[in-house]
């Protein structure tokens, strides 16, 4: 598992105690600072956050229909297993959203966010020399935040960056086997492309970027099947 640092990974505004529960614990959740599997009580997850019950109750119940965790009366909470199987489905879904996202972006984004997306380019291209996971996994945070702004439709950004927040997961407990260099290339140029307003040129780096994506988790889902690690649920097939 990756080591933890103090310092928070995803930077982000938050205002209520509910948004800052829920960014805590989603946080915690996709690094492995709750592992997957592990059993929590309401109570400890508050004071692990050093929040409150409400907050983390409101916190937890969002994080239940994402799938990141189920609450069992009577038992606590329980941390959702990473889903290799569903992770290719996230990637199918991803797929669909990420066009829409990426084509309004390139026709609507204003000059504040043609600014940022043009300093998380910079960072990118930085980023293939040092190849520092945590540093790629905040670009990848900060890259769906701005398009996802920039594309001004709500509801897609919101169903886009709970898919982020799956593929982040996936990726952070296989974080040495991604090619840091090709997938920080593909995003340089998808941001290129948005900020060219080249809607053409948007959607297709979208494609090539989830291919690269469904082709690392297939790989290491294909591993983790002939070595037992994990089973296919037929009914998923």
């Amino acid at each position: 598992m990756p080591n933890e640092e103090s310092d928070t990974l995803f930077a982000r505004t938050t205002v209520t105690q509910n948004e800052k529960a829920y960014c805590a614990l989603e946080e915690l959740i996709v690094i492995g600072g709750l592992p997957p599997g592990s059993q929590w009580s309401e109570i400890a997850l508050a004071e692990t956050i050093g929040l409150g019950r409400t907050p983390t109750r409101e916190a937890l119940q969002k994080l239940a229909y994402q799938g990141l965790v189920r609450i069992a009366p009577r038992q606590g909470v329980f941390i959702s297993d990473v889903d290799y199987q569903g992770q290719l489905k996230v990637i199918q879904a991803r797929r669909e959203i990420e066009r829409l996202i990426v084509a309004q972006a390139a026709q609507w984004a204003n000059a504040k966010e043609l600014a940022s997306l043009q300093q998380i380019a910079r960072e990118l291209e930085n980023l293939k020399k040092s190849k520092d996971m945590r540093m790629y996994m905040r670009l990848h945070f900060a890259l769906t935040r701005v398009l996802g702004e920039a594309s001004r439709n709500s509801y897609a950004a919101e169903f886009y960056s709970k898919l982020q927040t799956l593929a982040r997961r996936f990726l952070y407990f296989h974080p040495t086997r991604h090619n840091v260099e090709q997938i920080c290339d593909l995003h340089i140029r998808q941001v290129e492309a948005v900020i060219a307003r080249d809607i053409k040129g948007a959607v297709d780096t979208a494609v090539a970027r989830n291919d690269y994506a469904e082709t690392f988790a297939r790989d290491i889902l294909m591993e983790m099947i002939a070595t037992s690690a994990v089973t296919i649920r037929l009914a998923d097939t």
